[in-house]
């Protein structure tokens, strides 16, 4: 079972990541007493979030000149990854496909905008790429192309698309339409398992949940998908390729059915320390779990990404950390084939979010020590 942290070599604020900045020592040291402490075997990167974490030469991805990659043009990760393999443990890429940043990004290849700078390091607003434009398709082989061989020895990619907000979904359904030789009904048309799925979590189904949405954007994201494979058939990747869904969004109703392979991997995240504590909390939970076991039946590798040291503004740890144990016990008693945890628990460097303390961290650490099992 894969058991692993995740960092962001992508350009961030201060108070979430610094760890995306640092020496090349400073991280192979941090890597080395973290192995130190805990058992892990495995260590993914953001490399493409709402900034872009490596030397690029694509033209709509900016390179930040604080970054580690771009003042080595690459190196930084390169070694980073050898010293990782070295110690046995598999290095894993994650990509963010639809927000990016808007002085590279052009706005007519945009649908939508979303303010990030609480987080990201970015000057304005992110701009969400238009997932119907066939340039999407192009650019999206065009960055996996350069960081696969920018990085050869990523074991793992994990794809995103975060983002796609129900209105904006919406405004590109009559053109979808209309091409498909379809009427825009006056009503759409909500399935009685999404409306039973949305009553579930305390939510008022919108377009993103109806009929018409989820025809359209199968046929959207399977098509994107199916260019992510002819990409990595060209390049002969022989790497782990995921796909990252939230665990009782919208998603879950158009995946995993257009998953090009059916060895392809589900990852769905959630991290319950942000959400209140309610009955519908605990629908959702429950709903996740259902998922995750529908899934793991019918025959499809499940990773799930759990919490390490996300947070938000007045957390209670106990709370917090109780969830952890439930969904890592979760995964490990559903022999699921990965646990990823999100985050990374080196106090000042490491990956954190909102209302996270150093004394958070090194007790997060401890749990991590206790569920993952000492280091050397």
């Amino acid at each position: 079972m894969l058991r692993g942290f995740m960092d962001h070599w992508v350009p961030s604020q201060d108070h979430v990541s610094k760890f995306w900045k640092q020496d090349e020592e400073t991280v192979i040291r941090m890597i080395d007493e973290l192995r130190e402490d805990i058992e892990f075997n495995h260590f993914t990167f953001y490399t493409k979030w709402y900034t872009n974490g490596i030397k690029s030469n694509l033209p709509y991805l900016y390179n930040h000149p604080e970054s580690s990659n771009v003042k080595t043009n690459n190196e930084w990760g390169r070694k980073m990854i050898s010293h990782l393999h070295s110690n046995g443990i598999s290095v894993g890429a994650m990509l963010q496909f639809l927000t990016y940043e808007e002085n590279t990004w052009e706005s007519e290849l945009s649908i939508d905008e979303w303010d990030l700078r609480n987080c990201a390091l970015t000057d304005g607003p992110n701009r969400i790429a238009d997932f119907t434009a066939p340039e999407y398709q192009t650019r999206m082989k065009e960055i996996i192309k350069e960081l696969l061989t920018e990085f050869p020895g990523i074991d793992y990619l994990f794809l995103e698309f975060e983002g796609a907000k129900s209105a904006a979904v919406e405004a590109l359904y009559p053109a979808w339409a209309n091409e498909q030789g379809k009427q825009v009904p006056d009503q759409y048309h909500y399935s009685p398992e999404a409306a039973e799925h949305c009553r579930r979590i305390g939510l008022e189904p919108s377009f993103i949940w109806s009929d018409e949405a989820r025809e359209m954007l199968r046929y959207y994201y399977e098509t994107n998908l199916k260019s992510v494979r002819e990409v990595l058939d060209e390049i002969g990747y022989k790497g782990v390729v995921g796909v990252v869904i939230h665990s009782y969004g919208y998603e879950t109703f158009i995946y995993p059915d257009i998953l090009p392979e059916k060895n392809w991997w589900l990852v769905p995240w959630n991290y319950w320390v942000c959400e209140s504590e309610s009955p519908e909390t605990e629908e959702k939970k429950a709903i996740s779990k259902e998922l995750m076991i529908k899934w793991k039946r019918e025959g499809y590798p499940i990773c799930h990404i759990g919490d390490v040291t996300i947070g938000k503004e007045g957390l209670d740890l106990e709370v917090k950390n109780e969830a952890i144990r439930d969904f890592y016990k979760f995964s490990v008693d559903l022999e699921l084939d990965g646990y990823l945890g999100m985050g990374n628990p080196v106090p000042d460097i490491g990956l954190k979010w909102e209302g996270v303390t150093d004394e958070h961290v090194l007790k997060v650490r401890e749990l991590y020590r206790e569920l993952y099992g000492k280091g050397k």
